[in-house]
């Protein structure tokens, strides 16, 4: 039996997010608050010390496994209900086609070739303030450091894990709950390892949030309005 798919945002609480939205905001009136962030795992002269220990790595590197893993996958349980005549899991065409847009749209064509490719912010371990020789510059601040802190691609990628098991289990389910700790889990080791700011973390998973809102309306209520803007 399949379960229903709901627009309300993983977790379904919008406290959460409005939180996460707050912080942002904070942090791009004190920018300070990057630094000190960040400064919690730097050491003088030995530099983001929890960078490349296992726990990092297999954090880092597990991102690409799971893109590798969960896409062919959303496509062959695709093509499986859809050759069988199946709903297992409730999953149509307009669903991986929702999910498959919000991959290339979100953590695809806005943070990883817009702007990670284009903001040119100065990673941590690269910045002045932590041994590097790059210039801090606060986040939603356009640089010439030729850096690709702004934001974090893997975090938006582990964000979408969200969506798929909000999309597939429901937005409530506590596959949702592993996928967002998940998430978090890639924040921090972003963090620690010097790669990223609290603020390029923050960023990657609001842009994927409002990602899911938008094209959720596009893909699962704006073809049901009639054309006087009610619900059918």
């Amino acid at each position: 039996m399949g379960l229903a798919f709901n627009l309300h945002p993983p977790p379904s609480s919008p406290s959460i997010w409005i939180g996460l939205g707050s912080l942002v905001l904070l942090l791009w009136a004190f920018p300070s608050l990057d630094l000190a962030v960040s400064g919690l795992f730097y050491t003088p002269g030995a530099g983001f010390t929890l960078k490349g220990t296992p726990w990092e790595r297999a954090l880092h590197e597990s991102v690409a496994v799971l893109m590798v893993v969960v896409n062919p996958a959303l496509i062959t349980l695709w093509w499986f209900n859809r050759r069988l005549g199946r709903r297992w899991l409730n999953f149509d065409g307009r669903k991986l086609a929702f999910l498959l847009c919000l991959l290339i749209l979100v953590p695809g064509l806005i943070v990883n070739q817009g702007l990670k490719g284009h903001w040119g912010r100065a990673r941590p371990v690269t910045v002045v303030e932590f041994g590097g020789d790059k210039t801090f510059t606060p986040a939603f601040v356009p640089s010439d450091q030729g850096g690709g802190s702004f934001c974090s691609g893997h975090v938006a990628a582990a964000a979408y894990l969200v969506a798929v098991a909000a999309t597939l289990a429901g937005p409530s389910s506590a596959w949702v709950w592993i996928a967002l700790i998940y998430t978090l889990a890639i924040g921090v080791a972003r963090l620690v390892a010097g790669g990223h700011f609290l603020s390029d973390v923050l960023t990657s998973l609001l842009l994927v949030w409002f990602g899911y809102r938008l094209l959720g309306w596009v893909f699962f209520r704006a073809g049901r309005m009639t054309a006087d803007g009610r619900d059918r």
